[in-house]
């Protein structure tokens, strides 16, 4: 499966991209939003992780370009975010307001488990 892993940070990118590609898939990163829609037309992922605060589009908009896009709007999104902590995503579940989210700091299992409910759901 090829994934593209989007945020800003490069601890986060470099992070994130060791454990998918160790559990065999392919990764292709972007750091801001902007640069989030050209590797989805270039790489055509098939789940998007997502930070939601980006430079120069943040997270939602990014999603919400994709979703308007009939081309693009099946891509299952899992958002990555500090902005919710990780002991709410327990109590609550990694689907909040109806969209797929992963805490961070994330580990290998959960974001693994994440992606794959996210990619079968859709």
């Amino acid at each position: 499966m090829r994934i593209l892993v989007v945020d800003d940070e490069d601890q986060i990118l470099q992070l994130a991209t060791s454990m998918l590609e160790s559990k065999g898939h392919e990764v292709v990163t972007a750091s801001h939003g902007l640069e989030a829609l050209l590797r989805v037309e270039d790489s055509h992922p098939d789940a998007i992780l997502l930070d939601i605060v980006l430079p120069q589009m943040d997270g939602a908009t990014v999603a919400q370009r994709l979703r308007e896009d009939p081309a693009t709007a099946d891509i299952p999104i899992v958002f990555l975010t500090g902005l919710v902590d990780t002991d709410e995503v327990q109590r609550r579940g990694p689907i909040i307001g109806g969209q797929y989210f992963l805490a961070k700091p994330f580990d290998a299992e959960r974001l693994h488990e994440v992606l794959t409910l996210a990619t079968e759901s859709d």
